[in-house]
């Protein structure tokens, strides 16, 4: 299953209407962070942050974190959607349920030249830990 999902993503990601620099060698060269619940509550506090819950959005409705926005990765329109919601000269902050999906979504916007910092635990944890 996880393996079936980062390929759907990375052929996702071969599709993506964004364009990359090759001056700058964009593609591949982004950086991702996976970090503990109050790591990320620091990383989302700094101005600038995007804020990105990868969720379905019927598990966005149920509850999320303040000032996030959905971008379902599992659409098949992941990419394609971050390049008109995202600024590549901002760090993304990614979240999911439990951290498997933010993983993935993770490794794509990297992939794509984005800085993401990643809720290692997901959404859960950010609960547990009374956040």
């Amino acid at each position: 299953m996880k393996k079936n999902v980062l390929y759907m993503l990375l052929v996702q990601l071969l599709f993506v209407s964004c364009t990359f620099s090759v001056e700058k060698k964009v593609y591949g060269e982004g950086e991702v962070h996976s970090v503990s619940v109050e790591a990320f509550a620091d990383s989302i506090s700094k101005a600038g942050v995007q804020l990105v819950d990868v969720r379905t959005p019927r598990e966005f409705e149920e509850g999320n974190i303040p000032g996030s926005v959905n971008i379902d990765v599992m659409t098949g329109h992941f990419g394609e959607e971050a390049c008109e919601l995202l600024d590549k000269e901002r760090t993304v902050a990614l979240y999911c349920r439990s951290g498997n999906r933010s993983k993935n979504a993770a490794k794509v916007l990297s992939m794509m030249g984005y800085n993401v910092v990643e809720l290692d635990k997901g959404y859960k944890a950010w609960v547990e830990s009374g956040r």
